[in-house]
Parts: C-alpha cells; structure tokens; sequence
C-alpha cells in the first residue's frame, strides 16, 4: 500500500499537463439509521484532474475524521483518505466513472470499496 500512496503522490504533483487542474476539496457525511443521526464524517483532500485522449484521469489524498453523535470534534476517529479512478464519456451520451477509494483508519480496520458509476444522456 505504501508504494500505491508514493506513487499517487507523485502522480499528483508531478506530471506535466497543460490540461490537468489542482484542487482542494472538502466533503460532510451525515449518517443517518431509521432516521436517527448517529454519526459524521469529514474529509479534506488534495486533488489533480487530468484530461488524455478524451479520458479524464483523477487521483485524491488527505485526512479525516469520523464522529459519534455526542463527541466533540477533534475527538473522533481519524483516518487516511485515498482516492482515484477515470471516467471516460462514448457517443457523447454514455458516461462510465470508475474509482477507487481507501480510508486508512488508525484505531480500527480500513475500508475500501470501487465506486462504478453510469448516466446515459437522452
């Protein structure tokens, strides 16, 4: 995993684009259970977009924390964020977008999942 993270780093900050975009980023989860909050989740990220050949290319880095209903902030769960995918657009009307995403959590077990995502314009 260590390797994958250097890699993306460097993929991030280094490749020389004239149609790559830098960004930072913040995304709120609030999660709710049969309509009860019981939890929040913030991420702030670091980001580079780059377009190649009518593919879009994206790669994400940053930090997290996770917390219960009732705990302060600064006192949740903290956690590594990663993510990157590529979407590419076919006939001007199918959208494919596929990624890849890890929260690196330090007090418990990671979680990873691949997002794929299609919309069809009409």
């Amino acid at each position: 995993m260590y390797k994958l993270f250097v890699i993306l780093i460097l993929w991030i900050f280094f490749i020389p684009n004239l149609y790559a975009d830098n960004y930072i980023a913040s995304r709120q989860e609030l999660w709710f259970s049969d309509s009860s909050y019981y939890k929040t989740s913030h991420h702030i990220k670091i980001g580079k977009s780059i377009m190649f050949n009518n593919y879009h290319f994206f790669g994400e880095v940053g930090i997290g924390e996770d917390i219960d209903e009732g705990t302060p902030v600064g006192s949740g769960s903290s956690f590594d964020y990663i993510r990157f995918g590529v979407s590419k657009t076919f006939f001007d009307s199918f959208k494919v977008n596929v990624n890849y995403r890890s929260k690196m959590k330090s007090d418990d077990r990671d979680l990873n999942w691949i997002v794929i995502n299609t919309k069809y314009k009409f």
